[in-house]
């Protein structure tokens, strides 16, 4: 539970994700992608098994590439000088966050908006890199555009006035009907939610592991953090609902109400009430601070993806390798079996990057081993795991003549049916649609010259059922049809934009469940049936990803990812290394 408590106070968002995929050839995958060669470390002792093995297996190996499991494996190499293996069965690196070619365009697959990157306190992602010595260049900014029903138009200014007021207030004061209720209400939130932010930003990520051993840690170098911690409502993890409702404090002005629940959502697919207060309180507070800002490693996505990927060698990353079932002997994880037969052993056990429910079938084998209860147990919890809805994408080339890119912002917030209203009105489908434009600020990009790239998309309140059993024909008019909602949001930025499109690709959440292996297409696991850490009844296994705590989101599945790797040395190990 302790394990649990830090992780979620430690949540550092990133507020957009998703997936389309390419066709690119694996050769221009590794073109794209920097893969460094450096020699292996030598292992250590683990929490697990001690490794005494001669042969060239990896201590630990790692399935798939996506940002979860790419800090894990980094920080078993640089760190805790183990030998890794990364698994990849896609041929392109990064999972959800990778970037990919089409007609001289590389389009953002995922997630675009990212804060606390750039100046401390560092979100658990940029201390992977530090701690690593991998580097990213990040650029700043400080607003991007919301466009509501009709002409509503305003610009969401981060930081704070030359009077130490939020710039937020000025736009409250535009926008609510009760604009001193509500930069009140605005105000004592700020306030409310502070402490939930203290331990947040004293306790770093390499103090974490998956297991109950954690408490150990924090005593060791966090006591008067972990005090801190303890000291909060309900030790800070649960969801916002006190704070939006009661007791701890309400907001009842509905235009703050209903952004609240959209900012809420695009952190975690839910409205505001349901997300963790951890997570809104650090994002409401970074938003907020002097000099807040958003954050975008300069290149892209990619950028940040070959940092992590450069962390590793060339033999400790396997890509277009596809897990078949983790092998299990005595309840412990010693290996896998790939697609194509071939088993592969690890000294010390396995970290699992894929989605949750993709263990059903990477355990199968071993279920039906009556000497396997670990595994069992496992997948009875896996099944109280409940799936967010999934994603619809639009992404677009465009040409770019007479287009003034200094009028545009580098992402909106688009309101298809309006902002203000209940919950349910704020998050439901097709309503709000992210708009990116961040060809805008980083001339880096990979963009034919004269052109501009767009992304649009609904954010995890895409129904999966509406896309089941339908001919190619169907399933072509089908996008067509729902991609309508995107191009209109796409529009509201740049109004000729179909008459300038060169490039259209639609992406839907079979898109997702097929390139990606998420089941379903789904966003990730619901807040509320994430499992609490990485640790599992299956020794030498342990997970890390947007099925555990804390969650959707590129700092959040980095976190976990570094404390899953933690969890493969001692206590007395994992103090001496940070």
């Amino acid at each position: 539970m302790i394990a649990l408590q830090l992780v979620l106070l430690l949540y550092s968002v990133s507020l957009c994700g998703g997936f389309l995929h390419s066709n690119s050839a694996l050769t221009k995958a590794r073109n794209s992608y920097s893969f460094i060669t450096t020699p292996a470390r030598s292992s250590s002792s683990s929490t697990f098994i001690a490794s005494t093995s001669t042969n060239k297996n990896p201590d630990v190996i790692v399935i798939g590439s996506g940002i979860g499991g790419l800090c894990a494996a980094n920080i078993l190499r640089h760190v805790h000088k183990k030998t890794v293996l990364v698994l990849e069965s896609h041929y392109l690196p990064g999972g959800c966050a990778h970037t990919f070619p089409i007609k001289g365009y590389e389009f953002e697959s995922g997630p675009t908006i990212l804060l606390g990157c750039s100046k401390p306190p560092l979100n658990p992602l940029r201390q992977v890199l530090d701690i690593c010595g991998l580097n990213v260049d990040w650029i700043s900014y400080s607003s991007w555009g919301v466009l509501g029903d009709g002409d509503e138009q305003w610009d969401l200014e981060l930081g704070r006035d030359a009077s130490n007021r939020p710039k937020f207030d000025s736009i409250i004061e535009e926008r609510s009907h009760s604009p001193a209720l509500a930069k009140t209400e605005f105000a004592q939130l700020l306030e409310k939610t502070l402490p939930l932010i203290v331990p947040a930003t004293e306790i770093p990520a390499m103090a974490l592991r998956a297991d109950s051993k954690v408490l150990f840690t924090l005593l060791a170098k966090h006591t008067k953090s972990l005090f801190k911690l303890l000291q909060l409502p309900d030790a800070g993890t649960g969801p916002f609902d006190p704070y939006m409702n009661g007791p701890i404090h309400t907001v009842t002005d509905p235009w703050l109400r209903s952004w609240l629940d959209g900012l809420a959502f695009s952190l975690s697919g839910l409205e505001a009430a349901r997300t963790p207060a951890s997570a809104m309180s650090y994002v409401l507070w970074d938003l907020h601070r002097d000099n807040g800002s958003l954050d975008y490693p300069k290149g892209g996505m990619k950028s940040l993806v070959n940092a992590l990927v450069s962390g590793l060698g060339d033999d400790e990353i396997r890509l277009k390798s596809t897990v078949a079932s983790i092998d299990i002997v005595g309840n412990r994880a010693c290996g896998v079996t790939l697609k194509n037969g071939e088993k592969l052993v690890s000294n010390e056990g396995v970290i699992c990057n894929a989605p949750l429910w993709c263990l059903r079938d990477l355990l199968k084998p071993a279920e039906s081993d009556s000497g396997n209860g670990g595994v069992k147990t496992l997948l009875d919890e896996i099944r109280s795991v409940n799936m967010t809805r999934s994603y619809l994408h639009l992404h677009v080339g465009l040409d770019a003549e007479g287009i003034d890119q200094s009028k545009l912002k580098p992402h909106y917030t688009v309101w298809e049916k309006g902002m203000v209203g209940d919950s349910e009105h704020v998050c439901s489908e097709l309503n709000m649609i992210a708009v990116s434009n961040v060809c805008n600020f980083d001339d880096s990009l990979e963009v034919p010259e004269g052109k501009i790239m767009m992304h649009a998309y609904a954010c995890g309140n895409e129904e999966y059922g509406i896309w089941e059993d339908l001919s190619k024909e169907e399933y072509e008019a089908l996008k067509k049809e729902r991609a309508e909602t995107l191009w209109s949001a796409i529009e509201k930025v740049v109004p000729d934009a179909r008459e300038r499109c060169e490039v259209e690709m639609i992406g839907s959440p079979l898109t997702h469940e097929r390139f990606l292996r998420r089941p379903r297409g789904t966003y990730g696991a619901e807040v509320e049936s994430l499992f609490q850490d990485g640790s599992t009844s299956v020794d030498g296994l342990v997970l890390c990803g947007d099925g555990i705590f804390p969650g959707i989101g590129l700092p959040s599945v980095a976190l976990s990812g570094v404390s899953a790797a933690n969890s493969f040395v001692g206590v007395w190990k994992q103090l001496q290394n940070y």
